[in-house]
């Protein structure tokens, strides 16, 4: 059954626009967190080797942290939103938690290890739990096709916030001797603009209106609801829309790991094997934003033109093509051509596989689906990312990892092949 949205109001744009808003506004901690996050922690923070570990190997696992994390609280919360119609206020607090992380980061000295560890996890974690929110939400403005759109526009705004909100962090982080701030101080102002950066343009979406849920029946309590969801798509009939719903949702859990356990990757592996600099490792990335942002507009629009299958299929080979042309790059020349390889399919297959969620979701269990997919994920990617860590500290090749990643995506694509 898809969804049709109701006509649109003037409280209906602004709720759509409020809604692209919070990935410009979430995609700030995203680029911040591969550049000048991951660049503190491992030039900074534990430069030294003070746990007894290379600084690649703690970044890897504190990921992996962050996403274990997420996947115990996330699906708890999403029953509880679903059974509540609580997913705005969810988004609400899950945002407030993650900028306070970057906060918590900001005002830690870089001493205080064990502190810097904590407040990474935690704004990795309310990131999550938002972005489980903006997904759910989506299927309260758009309808099926809509939904590829409007998905895609939102990680193009994405793209663009991301962009806008890295080169004003690095701005602040290079004036830092002009503010009587040393090269940490600089730093971690920068992620307290970045947390404030998130937070206001997250405000519209706190305010607007969104349509009510379906007003499906909820069991008694969170675990149960979340039970009896997991369960009714364990013992869906074959061929039946539950069970094709739970074969997509099983694909994206992969893909999504894969994806972003490589994402976060990158920017470690370009600081290892090519000894990038910060400024240099800004402008990769500001390349990638640049080349990602069109490149989800047209995978939207074949989407909306020709069906999601072939999007889909563009979107995993073209993923698993950049993998494997990564074990080949030796040069910094070659880094930046895979950025831009990599920016090409880099939007397109979350914003299909998160519209894709959106619109098969059980009506009434949106929050429940997403919540179910960002623990796939996340258990997905912390697998990835302790295999990504393992496989760098026992062969001693940053890009050992990438074996993983190739065989979690080819295995998430052949699960998703069912996506019309």
């Amino acid at each position: 059954m898809t969804h049709q949205p109701p006509p649109l109001s003037r409280h209906g744009r602004f709720a759509r626009r409020a809604w692209i808003l919070l990935d410009w506004a979430a995609s700030a901690f995203s680029t911040v967190l591969i550049t000048l996050v991951v660049a503190y922690v491992e030039n900074l923070v534990f430069a030294k080797h003070v746990w007894g570990v290379e600084a690649g190997v703690i970044w890897a696992w504190t990921l992996a942290a962050a996403m274990l994390a997420s996947a115990v609280l996330v699906p708890w919360v999403a029953a509880w939103a679903d059974r509540r119609d609580g997913h705005q206020r969810a988004l609400i607090i899950a945002t407030c938690v993650g900028a306070g992380g970057f906060l918590m980061l900001a005002a830690a000295p870089p001493q205080a290890r064990i502190a810097v560890v904590a407040a990474v996890v935690a704004a990795c974690v309310g990131f999550d739990v938002a972005q489980v929110f903006t997904g759910s939400l989506l299927r309260r403005i758009a309808g099926d096709r809509d939904a590829d759109r409007l998905s895609a526009y939102g990680f193009a705004a994405g793209y663009a916030g991301g962009a806008i909100a890295l080169v004003i962090a690095t701005a602040v982080f290079t004036a830092h001797a002009r503010l009587g701030l040393d090269e940490a101080g600089g730093v971690r102002l920068a992620f307290a603009v970045t947390a404030a950066w998130w937070l206001v343009f997250s405000v519209p979406a706190a305010v607007a209106r969104f349509d009510h849920g379906s007003g499906a029946r909820h069991a008694a309590t969170p675990g149960r609801e979340l039970g009896a969801f997991a369960s009714s798509l364990c013992r869906a009939a074959p061929g039946s829309a539950d069970r094709a719903f739970a074969a997509v949702l099983g694909g994206a859990m992969l893909a999504l790991g894969g994806v972003q356990t490589a994402i976060a990757q990158f920017s470690s592996l370009a600081l290892q094997r090519f000894d990038l600099d910060g400024p240099a490792l800004v402008r990769l990335v500001l390349l990638v934003q640049a080349v990602a942002l069109p490149g989800a507009i047209i995978v939207g629009w074949l989407s909306t033109r020709f069906g999601r299958r072939p999007a889909t299929v563009l979107c995993f080979g073209g993923w698993i093509g950049v993998l494997v042309v990564a074990w080949f790059v030796n040069s910094t020349q070659q880094l930046y051509g895979l950025a831009v390889l990599l920016a090409l399919v880099l939007g397109g297959i979350q914003s299909l596989l998160r519209a894709a969620v959106a619109v098969l979701a059980p009506p009434g269990h949106a929050g429940v689906s997403f919540g179910l997919l960002q623990v796939g994920t996340k258990l997905s990617g912390c697998a990835a990312s302790l295999a990504f860590g393992g496989l760098q500290l026992a062969t001693g090749s940053p890009q050992s990892g990438l074996l993983a990643l190739i065989a979690q995506l080819a295995v998430g694509w052949w699960l998703i092949r069912r996506l019309s």
